[in-house]
């Protein structure tokens, strides 16, 4: 049965998402243009142009995709915890494993790129804030969650991903082992309050 013109548009769309986060990951933002893409995703580069503007609208998409993608795997993987396993700890252990695959690498791209670029930094904006509402509801769910002050709930929320992403970003360049094997348990431990 022949597919219909939407289903045409949302397959191409797809691919091209797909196509932009594997070439990002593989080749970096600076690389990825949009015959690049195009070529990856086996159309033409005026195809993308059809469905996106510009490739900042482009780009807004591609870290929407990306965030989509990391919270459904957090959510699985959380969700995937067995009872007798204690809860915070492996929270932060996907939460570090997360941060560090090349999916997640996409958006520390287009973050670092978006810090000099006015146009991309205002396409990734209201991305970025949605990303962190929802990060703030996926960790509201997790157990003991609630143990936590309201007032410094997204303090912490915010202080754990920003640990874990900026690690990832320095593990690229300085492995730093020995820290990593500690950084866990001494978030454990702050968390707790016993340091």
């Amino acid at each position: 049965m022949a597919r219909t013109q939407q289903e045409r548009r949302e397959a191409t769309v797809a691919g091209l998402l797909d196509a932009a986060i594997a070439t990002i990951a593989e080749i970096g933002y600076g690389r990825a243009s949009a015959k690049v893409i195009a070529g990856r995703a086996g159309v033409s580069d005026g195809a993308l142009f059809r469905h996106f503007g510009t490739m900042g609208e482009f780009m807004a998409a591609v870290a929407q995709e990306v965030l989509r993608r990391q919270l459904e795997r957090f959510g699985k993987q959380v969700a995937a915890i067995p009872a007798e396993v204690p809860a915070l700890e492996a929270v932060l252990t996907v939460l570090r494993d997360l941060t560090a695959n090349s999916t997640n690498a996409v958006v520390y791209e287009l973050l670092i790129a978006a810090r000099t670029d006015d146009r991309l930094r205002a396409a990734l904006q209201d991305v970025l804030a949605d990303y962190a509402d929802r990060i703030g509801e996926a960790a509201r769910a997790i157990p003991a969650a609630d143990t936590i002050p309201a007032e410094l709930f997204p303090n912490l929320v915010a202080l754990l991903t920003n640990t874990f992403d900026g690690a990832a970003i320095v593990r690229a360049v300085l492995p730093q082992p020995e820290i990593e094997a500690r950084r866990i348990p001494l978030l454990l431990s702050l968390i707790e309050g016993r340091i």
